[in-house]
């Protein structure tokens, strides 16, 4: 069994992979960038929200504490696929990906499935026990690990959660597969975010496959299918076409919105790049917004000495 695609518009927001801010009362997200958005995309809590969370902090666990490479690749292999026998949610999401992965790359065949540190091994590890292939571990510190001897121009087929920028790709995994003297076949992942890391990769040669792709014509899907209002769709489609006057529309007129004084340490450092730093080039045409917003900053770092 495999999930439709309206299946999956109704999984992705069912488990909160999907999250939409509520513009009149906020607070708004905020994205690696330091800069704000209307949205967050955790695609790991597909798996399911509760059983995401855990994994993810037993991962992080044995990364940290194993020093050698193959005991833990060993360890995660087990954790991982333990927890995943025992989720049907989490084996009919693989079973969809496996089969979109099938329809596009059949015919050329690979011979090991490869996955970064962390979240793509949620995906990575039960593809590949599904592939019936090995497992390539791909760590931020450019070890590997196969259970089988990998050999020099082996196909390897790259499976992750999400491409966004696809910085993790080029910056890490591209080069530790290189060193190894493997060849990439292409990208399989379950969301792709916009268009920047989906034409790096096709610039690169690399054929990606995605269950969904993050973009307008996605909210106008879950907006026909009455699982966003109107308002919702509108809003974001602003937001995709231009993140300035998203900002200038729905988030400057309404300072409230960034909750200077209650967010969280990480959020509060986001914010004060993104007013300091000005990365969408605003403030001259909002300078009593940021004037304000500044005033406000300084007055929780002065709270925080």
């Amino acid at each position: 069994m495999i999930y439709s695609q309206n299946d999956l518009l109704k999984l992705i927001l069912e488990t909160q992979a999907l999250s939409i801010w509520d513009h009149e009362k906020g607070p708004v997200f905020w994205y690696a960038a330091n800069v704000p958005g209307p949205f967050y995309v955790n695609t790991e809590k597909l798996i399911g929200p509760e059983i995401a969370e855990r994994m993810l902090r037993e991962i992080t666990g044995i990364v940290a504490g194993t020093v050698d490479a193959q005991a833990r690749a060993e360890q995660l292999e087990n954790a991982i696929l333990e927890a995943f026998k025992v989720s049907p949610l989490w084996q009919k999401l693989i079973e969809t990906l496996l089969d979109a992965a099938r329809k596009e790359f059949a015919e050329k065949g690979c011979s090991l499935i490869s996955g970064g540190e962390r979240r793509d091994w949620l995906f990575s590890v039960p593809f590949a026990q599904k592939a019936e292939l090995p497992h390539l571990y791909l760590f931020k510190n450019k070890e590997t690990y196969c259970v089988q001897p990998v050999k020099p121009d082996q196909l390897v087929l790259h499976v992750s959660d999400l491409i966004n920028n696809a910085a993790s790709f080029f910056d890490l995994w591209q080069p530790t597969l290189e060193a190894a003297k493997l060849r990439c076949l292409g990208n399989v992942c379950v969301n792709v975010r916009g268009a920047n890391g989906l034409k790096r990769l096709e610039a690169a040669g690399q054929k990606v496959v995605s269950l969904m792709t993050i973009d307008t014509a996605f909210f106008q899907k879950l907006h026909a299918a009455d699982l966003i209002t109107r308002d919702v769709f509108e809003e974001i489609a602003v937001f995709l076409a231009s993140s300035q006057d998203w900002a200038a529309k729905y988030l400057f007129v309404k300072p409230d919105l960034f909750d200077v004084e209650g967010c969280d340490k990480k959020d509060f450092e986001r914010l004060a790049a993104f007013i300091s730093n000005d990365p969408w080039g605003m403030r001259s045409a909002h300078e009593a917004f940021f004037a304000s917003m500044e005033k406000a900053v300084s007055a929780r770092r002065a709270k925080e000495v």
